[in-house]
């Protein structure tokens, strides 16, 4: 009853509270395998910076604390090839490592694996489980119905848990016609006035001893009490024995949960990889109707385009495995969508003599997938894939659906049949290319994984087990520790009366009025963060009552979490605890700054807590100078050769602190560039925002002139602007995106699809 992504959970759970169980697992091991450990302190030099970052060296630290993992980092000092060869592997997991370290045993393999390559931890605890638990428990067994219903009785429910794009009806009604109760099996979709009806149907069911199914009972959560309360009254003495209620549901907080305990639960997932999903789409109605297939007046045109459509819905639904970098919003595209666009691809085919690219890009793009697409940019990014299958060069028995060639549409006028065949001879797993993005983009993806089990796990881990760097201290006094550091480090609250002298509100320096109000927001900030810190240290002195709110801030500090009141009052911000506290005090000091030593030649974009009202500034301030209307200028962007200046320029503002994900910029070429192996994000130059009277950067989709079969390049990518690397954000009432910051147009030499299909953007900060 479990899905996939929490199967592994699940074997991992079982596993290690087995061996803790026995005593051969200590709590802090745990908590440093999900948290990497929670450190305020200083630490030794980072000794090879050129491959290992900070933040695993700050854990390779905070690791040889612990009992099982002694004496680990001088061992590590002393071989650096061997331990780079480990870090450079494609499956680290595998790797022998060096000196003793290769005899240790498979729990401190987890650790170190932590620590150097994050990305991989999910692959290393399945061979954890399998080693130390057997095969049986990584390999789920496969989904059998009539399994399931062999092992049921009238009295306990057997409830489908739904997910996206799967569907049990098709095996549920087979089963039902092979038990011979196809016939008289009732089913009910609940929704408003459906009650009355449902229960009249299990009421007669459970006497005549025929099937109920109930379906979607997630929507109906005013109905679930009476559900309740009928599955009490199932007796084995009343019941007739052939009797059976079916239920289905999503996930949902609404679902009885005497029932879900009582039941025989089922998960029925879609299958994962472009190849089973394209397979799926051509088995699913309307292709797989042989009649239909075989219908439209133009064959040769029709197994092309339906195959480049059925990739195409296949390529939408698989993006989302890549978070933010694929989709900012992950959409649920459904069959329907893909079931609509087929049948009007055959119309048009049928109807009209010349193709109808345009009206079916238009249709396809912005209507039936384009309907659900509400993000400006995953828009852009629809129409310009879509854009690459719908086209004439997808005639052509070349043309390629992706950069390596690897997928193709197939040749001729095969039948129906033979393209079943042919997509079974597609690679089944995927490599980033076919999406478009960088190879990089899978260890994000990796990366991404290894989170979710991390704070899926921590959620089960009670608040008491001490922290990573424990040598004895009770978690009470590793919390005072901790909240004692954050303390004294973070400074009490700016002086604003005395600001404000220095710096007036002037009709021509707008930035002492963007001062003024970052000096509001950051003053509430420390506040809050002042306050709680003081009132937790009370608490644990038993000076005064342990709230709920200081529960909550004990809770985060004790996993490295920034807690929940920090983060109501805070700017944007996916850091964990430490790297948000020193980014918190690194943002104090350049105000600080500012406030002593007079308003900078260069503005740390990142620093700011509204940024849109610190380039309002920057633009008013020249509209003021040269008597413009400020709402007619726009920011041109101009990439500075230099790493800093010391004067401010004549007109406009000097920016730095921006990153760049799926693509670095090339100081030599000066023009956006490919990302290097394995460098994900790689930090911008200052820039120079020069205001212009002049309409906004187009950022909208637009068709690219081909050239030689391939799109022709502008110049120029407009790349998206956003806050953290979640990209996703909601309107705020300013207008603004709580994520969005702005475009920025950067020179390339590639077409813009490239960069679009990329996911290529610009971050104001990184997670760690």
């Amino acid at each position: 009853s479990l899905f996939e992504k929490d199967k592994l959970i699940f074997s991992f759970l079982l596993c290690t509270r087995l061996l803790r169980a026995k005593g051969d697992l200590a709590d802090d091991e745990i908590k440093f395998l999900l948290t990497g450990g929670v450190s305020m302190g200083e630490i030794d030099p980072n000794p090879y910076d050129s491959w290992l970052s900070e933040k695993a060296w700050g854990e390779i630290n905070r690791m040889t604390l612990l009992k099982r993992s002694e004496g680990f980092k001088e061992d590590f000092k002393g071989v650096e090839q061997d331990w780079r060869n480990v870090f450079e592997s494609a499956e680290p997991y595998n790797h022998d490592f060096p000196g003793k370290w290769g005899e240790c045993d498979s729990f401190c393999r987890l650790l170190i694996m932590r620590c150097i390559r994050p990305d991989k931890l999910v692959p290393a605890v399945m061979l954890y489980v399998a080693k130390e638990m057997g095969q049986k428990f990584i390999e789920p067994p496969p989904f059998d119905l009539a399994a399931c219903y062999e092992d049921s009785n009238p009295c306990s429910p057997l409830i489908f848990v739904l997910s996206a794009g799967a569907d049990p009806n098709a095996s549920l009604y087979k089963l039902a016609d092979e038990k011979g109760f196809g016939d008289t099996m009732k089913i009910v979709s609940l929704g408003q006035g459906q009650g009355p009806i449902a229960q009249k149907y299990v009421e007669e069911a459970y006497k005549a001893g025929n099937w109920v199914v109930l379906q979607n009972c997630h929507v109906y959560g005013s109905w679930m009490v009476q559900l309740e309360r009928m599955c009490e009254e199932f007796k084995p003495e009343t019941a007739h024995k052939t009797f059976r209620l079916w239920l289905t549901s999503y996930p949902s907080s609404v679902f009885p949960v005497s029932v879900l305990q009582n039941g025989i639960k089922m998960t029925n997932e879609p299958a994962k990889g472009i190849r089973l999903n394209v397979k799926g789409s051509f088995l699913a109605d309307p292709i797989g109707n042989e009649e239909f297939f075989t219908s439209c007046k133009k064959n040769k045109k029709w197994c092309k385009l339906t195959f480049a459509l059925s990739f195409f819905h296949a390529v939408m639904q698989e993006r989302r495995s890549f978070g933010p970098l694929g989709w900012n919003i992950p959409y649920e595209f459904t069959s329907g969508d893909m079931s609509i666009s087929i049948r009007q691809t055959k119309m048009m085919l049928d109807e009209y003599a010349e193709d109808q690219f345009k009206s079916l890009n238009y249709l396809i793009g912005e209507c039936n997938y384009g309907g659900r697409v509400t993000d400006d940019k995953d828009r852009r990014y629809l129409l310009c894939a879509l854009a690459d299958f719908y086209q004439a060069g997808i005639f052509d028995d070349d043309y390629s659906l992706s950069a390596s060639g690897n997928y193709k549409c197939p040749t001729g006028e095969p039948t129906h049949e033979e393209i079943v065949d042919y997509i079974g001879k597609l690679p089944l797993t995927q490599m980033p290319e076919v999406f478009g993005l960088h190879e990089n983009a899978d260890i994000t993806k990796d990366q991404q994984e290894t989170n979710y089990f991390n704070d899926t796990l921590l959620l089960t881990e009670s608040a008491s087990s001490s922290g990573g760097s424990s040598g004895g201290k009770s978690a009470d006094e590793i919390l005072d520790e901790i909240a004692e550091g954050i303390f004294n480090k973070v400074p009490v609250e700016f002086d604003r009366e005395r600001v404000m002298k220095k710096f007036p509100i002037r009709f021509d320096e707008s930035m002492n009025t963007v001062l003024a109000q970052e000096l509001i927001r950051f003053n509430g900030l420390i506040d809050v963060v002042r306050t709680t810190l003081a009132g937790l240290r009370k608490a644990l002195k038993g000076l005064i009552v342990m709230s709920g709110e200081l529960e909550e801030v004990a809770k985060a500090l004790t996993v490295g979490k920034v807690p929940p009141s920090w983060i109501k009052k805070s700017y944007p911000s996916l850091k964990p605890l430490a790297g948000y506290v020193h980014d918190f005090l690194g943002r104090l000091s350049f105000l600080q700054k500012w406030i002593d030593k007079g308003q900078p030649s260069m503005f740390w974009m990142s620093g700011f807590f509204f940024v849109h009202a610190f380039m309002t500034g920057g633009m008013q301030n020249f509209a003021r100078k040269y008597t413009l209307p400020v709402d007619t200028l726009n920011f041109e962007h101009h990439m500075m050769p230099e790493p800093e200046y010391s004067s401010p320029p004549e007109d406009g503002i000097y920016v730095y602190g921006l990153f760049c994900e799926a693509g670095r910029w090339n100081k030599d070429k000066k023009e956006l560039d490919e990302s290097e192996p394995k460098v994900l994000f790689c930090p911008m130059p200052v820039m120079w925002f020069y205001p212009k009277e002049m309409p906004p950067p187009d950022a909208s989709w637009k068709p690219e002139a081909l050239e030689n079969g391939k799109p022709k390049a502008v110049g120029f990518y407009v790349c998206p602007v956003y806050n953290t690397s979640a990209r996703r954000g909601v309107l705020a009432t300013t207008g603004h995106s709580s994520n969005y910051v702005c475009p920025i147009v950067l020179p390339t030499t590639r077409p813009q699809s490239h960069w679009i299909k990329r996911g290529t953007a610009m971050l104001m900060q990184l997670d760690d």
